[in-house]
C-alpha cells in the first residue's frame, strides 16, 4: 500500500511539473508577441528583411578612377559624388568642340550675310548650316561625357560591395558598387496558399525581427504572382511602416503577426 502511494504520489509530481512548464512557457510566449489586438501567427510565419531600393551603380565612360573613398559598410547621402574619373581628355574634347561649333556659328553668320549681298552660292550657304549643326551635336555630346565624370547617389543609403578599387581603370559599362537604399525596407515572407482569398493589399500586419527583438508596424504592398504546387504557398510584399532608431540591416529575420479581424471569414482560414 505504502509502495502505491509512493509510485502514485511521484506521478502526480510530474504531471504538476509538467503542466507548470507548459504554462510558464505559454506565459513567455504571449510576452514576446504583439499586444493589443489579437495578433496571431498560426502557423509561424516568417519574414526576411529586404532593402526595397538596391542597385548596382556602372560606369558611363571608360576612364582611369580617381576617388573612391566609401568602403562597405559606409552611409552616403542622395546626389553625393561616389565615384569621380580622371576625366581631363573629356574635358580638352569638351573644350574643343565647343570652339568648333563657335568657329562654324561664325561661318555661318558670315555665310548668311554674304547670301543677302548675293554673294555666294545656295550649296555654300546649306553646308555652313550644316557645320554649325554638326558642331553644336559635337558640343553636347561633349558636355554630356564629361557629366558622366562622376557616379552619383540615386538615393540614401550604404555601401554593400565595393567591386572595383582607386586607380584602377574601367570600361564603360564595369559595375563598380553594390548600394542599398536605407529608408524604406521591405519583407518578404512564405503564406499558406489558402490564405490567397483572405489577404489583401493594405493590410497590416507587425514584424518582430530575431536580431533587435522589436516590434513594427507593417502593411501588405503586394502579392506574389504564383503559388508554389508543391508547399501549397505563395510569397507576400509587405513594407515597414516607420524606420526606428534602431538600424536595420537587409537580410535580418523574425516572425509575422496578422490581425484576424482584417479577414471577412472566420480565423480559421489563417490557422
Amino acid at each position: 500500500m505504502s509502495v502505491y502511494c509512493r509510485t502514485r504520489s511521484r506521478v502526480t509530481l510530474v504531471l504538476g511539473m509538467m503542466l507548470s512548464g507548459v504554462l510558464n512557457a505559454n506565459t513567455l510566449l504571449k510576452d514576446n508577441e504583439p499586444r493589443g489586438a489579437k495578433w496571431v501567427s498560426q502557423p509561424t510565419i516568417r519574414v526576411q528583411l529586404n532593402a526595397k531600393d538596391r542597385a548596382v551603380l556602372s560606369s558611363q565612360l571608360s576612364g582611369r578612377i580617381k576617388t573612391l573613398t566609401l568602403k562597405e559598410g559606409q552611409s552616403f547621402k542622395k546626389g553625393q559624388t561616389l565615384v569621380e574619373f580622371d576625366c581631363d581628355i573629356y574635358k580638352a574634347k569638351l573644350d574643343y568642340a565647343k570652339a568648333a561649333a563657335q568657329a562654324a556659328e561664325q561661318k555661318r553668320a558670315v555665310a548668311k550675310r554674304l547670301d543677302n549681298l548675293q554673294s555666294i552660292s545656295v550649296m555654300e550657304v546649306n553646308q555652313a548650316e550644316s557645320d554649325t549643326l554638326m558642331a553644336q551635336a559635337e558640343r553636347r555630346i561633349g558636355e554630356i561625357m564629361v557629366s558622366r565624370c562622376g557616379v552619383y547617389a540615386p538615393f540614401n543609403g550604404r555601401v554593400v560591395k565595393r567591386l572595383v578599387q582607386q586607380g584602377e581603370f574601367v570600361s564603360e559599362g564595369e559595375p563598380i558598387l553594390e548600394v542599398y537604399s536605407s529608408k524604406v525596407y521591405e519583407v518578404a515572407l512564405i503564406v499558406p496558399s489558402r490564405w490567397i482569398s483572405e489577404i489583401k493589399i493594405g493590410h497590416a500586419f507587425q514584424v518582430k525581427l530575431d536580431e533587435t527583438q522589436q516590434i513594427y508596424n507593417a502593411k501588405v504592398t503586394r502579392l506574389g504572382a504564383v503559388i508554389d504546387p508543391l508547399s501549397q504557398s505563395f510569397t507576400v510584399f509587405g513594407e515597414i511602416l516607420k524606420t526606428p532608431n534602431v538600424r536595420l540591416i537587409p537580410g535580418m529575420s523574425g516572425n509575422a503577426y496578422f490581425d484576424p479581424s482584417q479577414w471577412t471569414s472566420t480565423t480559421e482560414n489563417v490557422r
